[in-house]
């Protein structure tokens, strides 16, 4: 089968996405096992989701920088072989600060890769096409943290939890050395524009920027302001519960640890693989006849998330907290591709990278920074149930900022040059 350089790129972006968050929440799926082998406290094994996210968060503008100004392919590539080592050398950590320090390592790595991966898939597609490839692209979240879970379940259940990192990071290394032949593209406008000369230097602005400059700039765009501080909503409950939901299926719904992982791996590759598709596939269908319409199936699906993330979390019985949490994963994967598309489309061709530098930095920020030592917080003063909860005031939030931006998405659109 002949792909188009596009498709070919998307293809290979995509794999080393689901890879990236395999390795990301490889953490989360054998907490029981790490907690006991280093008799951690839930507040200290909490933390190690909030180390991983805030060194992401604070390396991501330093790539968006670069990358918008000296090309994403090396970055991107580099990126991967470091967070994949770090995850492999996991294996042999002696300690908890060992363990704090090879997460961040982890967060260094995947900070170049998903600063990067979006901002040159959106100068591959245009507008038309931007939400169904970012889709695509962003299906690897649900898939490659179902992965983490199956992984967790079945190796560290089988041979431990050292074993289970050590293998997983080794594809990565492998998957990285395709990113160097991934097309070169100019960051000029929607569509592909060069593939055969090497990136340069942006020289088109008179005058230099320099990050924070750019990041004010993008922050005063309505419309990516409020997308970001919804999607930081949303990202603290997904983030929370990504981290904690193995857990808290063992300690509140009696579950084994392969029991655990196995329904999550099963509910979060299906619904949230799907989600993720549809969000993307609607993002683009649905443009024809509104410009909000990212807007629409983000908020809405959100909004319609809520009352099923509270049956799984309240729910003793299977019979309506497994049906929970599979509508709540669904509907709350519908957003990373629309509103992925949302944030680079209304930045402008030339600060695309940085645009998802913001997003990333502001997401992680409010959302999945805090939300794992928030929780594990929560568990210790109170209970588990009660930490796993506040996840429900960030999708109430999530919704309604997403509708506040709303009314400024077509100006801010026509502003950057973009249309259908």
């Amino acid at each position: 089968m002949n792909l188009s350089p596009a498709s070919r790129s998307l293809l290979i972006l995509t794999s080393l996405n689901l890879l990236d968050y395999l390795d990301r929440y490889l953490i989360a799926a054998l907490g029981t096992l790490v907690k006991g082998e280093l008799d951690l406290s839930d507040k200290a094994f909490g933390f190690l989701g909030t180390a991983f996210f805030l060194v992401y968060f604070l390396s991501s503008p330093l790539f968006g920088y670069l990358g918008d100004r000296w090309g994403k392919i090396r970055l991107m590539a580099g990126g991967a072989v470091l967070w994949s080592l770090a995850t492999s050398l996991t294996y042999w950590v002696a300690s908890y600060p060992a363990l704090v320090l090879a997460r961040g390592a982890v967060g260094v790595g995947e900070a170049s890769f998903g600063t990067l991966a979006p901002a040159y898939l959106a100068d591959l597609f245009p507008l038309s096409r931007r939400a169904r490839a970012l889709g695509i692209f962003y299906v690897a979240i649900p898939v490659g943290s179902a992965l983490a879970y199956l992984c967790g379940g079945f190796v560290g259940g089988q041979w431990g939890w050292r074993p289970a990192f050590l293998l997983a990071g080794l594809p990565g290394i492998v998957l990285a050395a395709f990113i160097y032949r991934l097309p070169v593209v100019e960051s000029f406008g929607s569509g592909l524009k060069d593939f055969s000369q090497p990136a340069t230097p942006k020289t088109e602005n008179p005058k230099p920027e320099t990050v924070f400059n750019t990041a004010l700039a993008l922050w005063r765009l309505p419309t990516l302001k409020r997308v970001t501080l919804g999607y930081g909503m949303v990202t603290f409950t997904l983030g929370g519960l990504a981290f904690w939901m193995p857990r808290y299926l063992e300690v509140d719904k009696g579950l084994s640890l392969a029991q655990a992982n196995y329904l999550l791996f099963g509910a979060v590759t299906l619904a949230g693989g799907l989600g993720t598709l549809t969000g993307g596939f609607l993002g683009d269908r649905l443009l024809r006849r509104t410009l909000g319409a990212p807007l629409w199936v983000s908020g809405l699906g959100v909004t319609a998330a809520l009352p099923l993330a509270a049956l799984a979390i309240f729910s003793a019985n299977p019979y309506f907290y497994v049906p929970g949490l599979v509508g709540a994963v669904f509907l709350l994967f519908l957003n990373p591709g629309v509103i992925t598309a949302v944030v680079v489309s209304v930045a402008g061709p030339m600060r695309r990278a940085q645009a998802v530098a913001l997003n990333i930095v502001v997401i992680h920020l409010v959302g999945d920074v805090p939300s794992p030592f928030i929780i594990g917080w929560a568990s210790d003063l109170w209970s588990l149930r009660t930490g796993v909860s506040l996840t429900l005031a960030g999708l109430a939030a999530g919704a309604i900022l997403f509708f506040l931006a709303l009314p400024h998405l077509p100006r801010d659109l026509a502003a950057a040059g973009e249309g259908v």
